[in-house]
């Protein structure tokens, strides 16, 4: 009878020596093995040919664990290189992980001399043009590029497992500090004309200012936020749907965050009519009538809130790499099927 080294093996396996009725001929080939009596050192080989086997197998599967890709959007007056050092976190934590950020136009002047709405809808073409995102995907967005991702969730249908907002801008922003990033004149028309029609198609902050004096005008008149937190009269259900989709919703704000305000906007929080007081996300408009659907994904066990302690500037660098490895990494750690 002859049988093979791994079925050999096979048959030995789980023992440090063979049952004495099993020996090797003195003169057999690489490939076969005959039964006679004792096992010494053939079985030694055996074993190490079944161990190579092995870990070529183990090698072979590791190399084909294709994590799900991940899209990076950043913020206003950036380009798509401002997210180079959080790319290369995710990059040496998975490795092979597809990571791409995207760049709005030009980046730094068309970040702020867009609109959202046209924003968007460049974001959801250049990310329905790369083939290795058809699949699926993991989707970040910093401070403004926050807007731009969850925009792109609702209008686009996008095949987003993972939504990740730091330092986002979800309740708007309506504060002095956020605009000093900007040109002298860009404040100005934003502070005495952001609800006018001309500065809401021309500038992007116009389109998330929140002003708590100015609610109403700012719901009837603000092209791009009421829209996507579904606050008008009339709302989309595709938005709620399509934020339904999502495997995890995932949303930070920072304690020290001396650029956005309020910076509790990054989990839905803003200002109550009329006052600079913050309303508190659960007893929200947006959290009580399930505009997007957060009460549901809260409720489904979805919903992920962080607060970080770091300057809003250095969310996507060194200051705040030990919370993002401590926190927001594992939402990146999936596969695709």
């Amino acid at each position: 009878m002859q049988l093979t080294l791994f079925t050999t093996y096979l048959l030995c396996m789980g023992i440090n020596r063979c049952p004495s009725i099993i020996t090797f001929s003195e003169n057999y080939t690489s490939s076969w093995i005959i039964f006679e009596g004792k096992v010494e050192n053939e079985i030694k080989m055996s074993r190490l040919t079944f161990l190579l086997f092995k870990t070529t197998i183990l090698s072979r599967s590791i190399q084909s664990i294709i994590y799900r890709p991940v899209v990076l959007m950043h913020g206003i007056a950036a380009s798509a290189s401002d997210m180079n050092e959080l790319a290369d976190w995710l990059r040496t934590s998975f490795s092979g992980i597809y990571v791409v950020s995207i760049e709005i136009g030009n980046g730094f002047d068309d970040s702020f001399l867009w609109s959202l709405d046209k924003q968007v809808e460049y974001f959801c073409t250049k990310i329905r043009n790369d083939i290795n995102l058809q699949q699926g995907f993991n989707m970040l967005g910093f401070s403004q590029g926050s807007l731009i991702v969850r925009g792109a969730v609702e209008r686009c249908s996008l095949p987003v497992y993972n939504l990740i907002t730091l330092n986002g801008l979800h309740q708007g922003i309506f504060g002095i500090p956020y605009l000093l990033k900007l040109p002298i004149y860009i404040r100005e028309l934003i502070t005495k004309y952001a609800y006018e029609k001309q500065i809401q198609n021309r500038i992007s902050i116009a389109n998330y200012w929140r002003d708590p004096t100015q609610l109403n005008k700012y719901i009837t008149d603000c092209h791009f936020l009421p829209n996507i937190n579904n606050e008008h009269e009339i709302r989309n259900e595709t938005y709620r749907i399509n934020m339904l989709k999502l495997n995890a919703f995932v949303m930070t704000y920072s304690d020290i965050d001396e650029v956005v305000t309020p910076k509790e906007s990054g989990w839905f929080m803003g200002y109550i009519s009329q006052s600079l007081n913050i309303e508190t996300w659960n007893n929200s408009r947006q959290f009580l009538e399930d505009l997007i659907g957060m009460r549901t994904l809260w409720e489904q066990g979805k919903l992920y809130t962080f607060i970080s302690h770091t300057r809003h500037q250095d969310t996507p660098h060194l200051p705040n790499r030990e919370f993002f490895m401590k926190n927001i990494l594992s939402f990146f750690n999936n596969t695709l099927l």
